[in-house]
Order: structure tokens, then C-alpha cells, then sequence
């Protein structure tokens, strides 16, 4: 039976966690320590962290908010977010990273992927995939950092690139679905998932357990969770519950 798993997604802004629809309209999600060890206590597979300030900005990650929240962290670890050298993606892995996402950076320096690859292995290095959706069904890379689609790239290309380039797994951020809990789009994860051969993560608006239990059935690898974990009555021990009941295996 293949094991999938739950990833809650931790947004980090300005020392504290937020949570939005469609990458905008932030609200607070509470204390980044804190969610993280009720989160370790819930037996979640891993947690995703990413700085967002760092990436809006075009700074440096918040490395004392990673170090706690890796101190709180006893499943595997992945931290993204402003990760634009090789020597910042080192710092993220000596400060508690299992693993390291790039969105942006990536975007703007194919070649890191490469570098972090060759010395962290293609299992540490996650790309992250935003998508958006127009209303033509036509699928585009968008930059969050821009708020605008990526012309010169498409996301297939873009995922088959990253991945020859050592990305071991997938990120897959349906923004036109994030924090709106209409369910995830399916189509789009067939479509990168038809594309190449590393798990993905599927993200993008979870919002009842039968969407769970939808994605589960499509195939994804591995869910990543966030409005549906910050406000709801959800937590990582009813979604694992209902998802075994399913018959679904899960990694724990």
C-alpha cells in the first residue's frame, strides 16, 4: 500500500504565521513555535516553513524564527523563503532543515538547484511550483513575488527543467485555489504529475475531508495543508482518522 502524507504549511511574516487567500489578504495564524509543537504532537509528517517577507523583499530569511521552530520540530523539516545563494540554503540546512523549497530564486537562477543538489542531494531539494489558472482553463507560472504570470516559461517546462536539474520533489501551489476551500485542482496535478517522475505536494484549497480523501484517490504524494488546519476545527489527528478510514495508507 503507498503511504501518503499530511504537510502542514507554516507562511511566516514578520516573526508570526499568517494565512490568506490567493496569496494576498493575510491574517494572523498564531505563534510559529507553538503551531509547530501542537502540529509534532498531532504526528504530522512534516512541516513546511516558508518566510514570505524574506521573499517579497528580496532579503534574508528570518533565521532565528526557522532555528525555533526547528527546535520544535521532531518530523522532517523543510524551510523555504528567500533562499536566493548557495550559502543561505547551507545556513537554512545548519539551522534544522530537512529540506529547502525554491520558488522564486529558482525561477531567477535556474542553476541552484544544481548547486543545492550536488551537495545536499535531490531528496533535500523541493521546487516550488505556483500556478494560477485564467478564465480560458489556461494554466500560467505566476511569481508571487510580482503578483504577474511568468511569460517565459510554462509550468510543465518549468517542472521538467527544475527536476533534470535535481529537484526531488514538487510543490504544486494552485493559486487561484489557495485559502478558498473549493477543493484542489486535480486537473492541474494530473497535468505535472503527467509531466514527471518526483512526488508532489499538492496545494491549494482544501476545505473538507472529502477533498482530501478526492486527492488521496487521484494519486497525489502528499497534501499540504494550511487554511483548513488555521481556521476550521480540523486538526492533523481527525484528517489522518478519517483519511485511514478511507483506506488510504499514510505514512505514520
Amino acid at each position: 500500500m503507498l503511504t501518503r502524507r499530511l504537510i502542514p504549511t507554516l507562511l511566516l511574516r514578520q516573526g508570526r504565521l499568517v494565512k490568506g487567500v490567493r496569496y494576498g489578504d493575510h491574517r494572523d495564524a498564531g505563534n510559529p513555535p507553538s503551531i509547530t509543537r501542537a502540529h509534532a504532537a498531532q504526528d504530522a509528517d512534516e512541516v513546511l516553513l516558508v518566510d514570505i517577507d524574506a521573499s517579497r523583499n528580496g532579503s534574508a530569511p528570518n533565521f532565528i524564527a526557522f532555528a525555533k521552530v526547528a527546535e520544535e520540530c521532531t518530523m522532517p523539516l523543510t524551510l523555504g523563503g528567500g533562499l536566493t545563494s548557495f550559502d543561505l540554503a547551507q545556513q537554512a540546512m545548519q539551522t534544522g532543515a530537512d529540506k529547502l523549497a525554491f520558488t522564486g530564486p529558482a525561477l531567477d537562477n535556474p542553476a541552484l538547484l544544481d548547486q543545492v543538489a550536488r551537495r545536499f542531494g535531490a531528496q533535500a531539494v523541493v521546487l516550488g511550483l505556483d500556478v494560477t489558472q485564467d478564465e480560458t482553463g489556461t494554466y500560467y507560472l505566476y511569481d508571487h513575488r510580482t503578483g504577474a504570470i511568468v511569460s517565459n516559461r510554462t509550468p510543465i517546462a518549468w517542472a521538467q527543467e527544475a527536476v533534470a536539474r535535481g529537484a526531488g520533489e514538487i510543490r504544486l501551489m494552485a493559486v487561484h485555489r489557495e485559502g478558498t476551500r473549493l477543493g484542489f485542482d486535480l486537473d492541474l496535478y494530473r497535468m505535472i504529475a503527467d509531466a514527471v517522475s518526483v512526488p508532489i505536494i499538492l496545494e491549494g484549497g482544501a476545505g473538507t475531508l472529502d477533498h482530501l480523501d478526492a486527492a488521496l484517490t487521484a494519486g497525489v504524494d502528499a497534501l499540504g495543508l494550511g487554511t483548513m488546519l488555521v481556521f476550521s476545527d480540523n486538526n492533523i489527528v481527525k484528517l489522518r482518522q478519517y483519511l485511514l478510514g478511507c483506506g488510504h495508507g499514510l505514512r505514520r
